[in-house]
């Protein structure tokens, strides 16, 4: 994450905000700051919220996802990658010892012949 990506998670901790409200606080460009919302909100950080303007229409306003979701988030995710890495360890070492015990017989049958 860049240091803006983390300034604007850590500014709407505080309070939610548009689009132009960030842009003006980070001193960026409005294009600026809806990439940078938009990758947060991607990643799963942020949450864009509609609101209803009375006179008709409707603005977003993004919400930073409290830190502790986003701890059990990363925490799961760990937990499936570390699952899958000791699957696949699993299985090459049962691979390995196949192998292992496959060459000790064929070493069995070599010294048999061999001693004759």
């Amino acid at each position: 994450m860049s240091r803006d990506e983390v300034k604007v998670y850590f500014m709407l901790l505080k309070k939610p905000m548009t689009i132009e409200e960030m842009a003006e606080l980070l001193g960026k460009s409005k294009p600026t700051a809806y990439r940078i919302a938009a990758k947060l909100t991607n990643m799963g950080l942020l949450i864009r919220r509609a609101h209803i303007i009375e006179r008709g229409g409707y603005y977003y306003k993004y919400e930073a996802v409290e830190p502790e979701r986003v701890k059990r988030g990363i925490q799961e995710v760990l937990n499936v990658i570390c699952k899958r890495v000791l699957e696949a360890l699993n299985q090459d070492f049962m691979e390995i010892m196949k192998k292992m015990q496959s060459y000790g017989a064929k070493e069995k049958e070599g010294v048999g012949e061999g001693s004759n």
